[in-house]
């Protein structure tokens, strides 16, 4: 499954509309997948609207990044879980000058997944499932 995907709504980073990647996802027999904007939730409204038409089970999370850094990822396990990602980041953007920590705080009903060079900092390789 894949784990980290991105539309245009991923500012600079992203390309493509959420029904596209559906239809992408689709064409390539994917069932289910994650959608991960870069701080940011705005597409999953439609992803998840549109999901059901194209067979494809949907998850929604954040790929949290300060600029090109990705921190982490959360990945949502249920609704519970997607409005304490959504409260998270909430918390985060309305600071003044906000940085996205390099660990996120406990959430419950969320996967937290680290990118490659945590690590290579931590000297484990890790996914945690809570």
């Amino acid at each position: 499954m894949y784990l980290n995907t991105h539309t245009y709504y991923s500012l600079r980073y992203g390309t493509i509309k959420p029904e596209e990647l559906l239809v992408i996802a689709k064409h390539q027999g994917i069932r289910s997948f994650a959608l991960t904007d870069i701080n940011s939730t705005t597409a999953c409204i439609d992803f998840v609207r549109l999901a059901s038409k194209y067979g494809i089970n949907p998850v929604l999370g954040i790929d949290f990044r300060n600029g090109v850094k990705q921190e982490f990822i959360l990945l949502a396990k249920n609704n519970q879980g997607f409005q304490n990602i959504n409260q998270y980041l909430s918390a985060i953007l309305h600071q003044k000058e906000y940085q996205i920590p390099s660990k996120p705080e406990f959430l419950d009903d969320t996967f937290i997944i680290y990118p490659f060079s945590f690590a290579h900092r931590s000297q484990t390789v890790f996914i945690i499932l809570r």
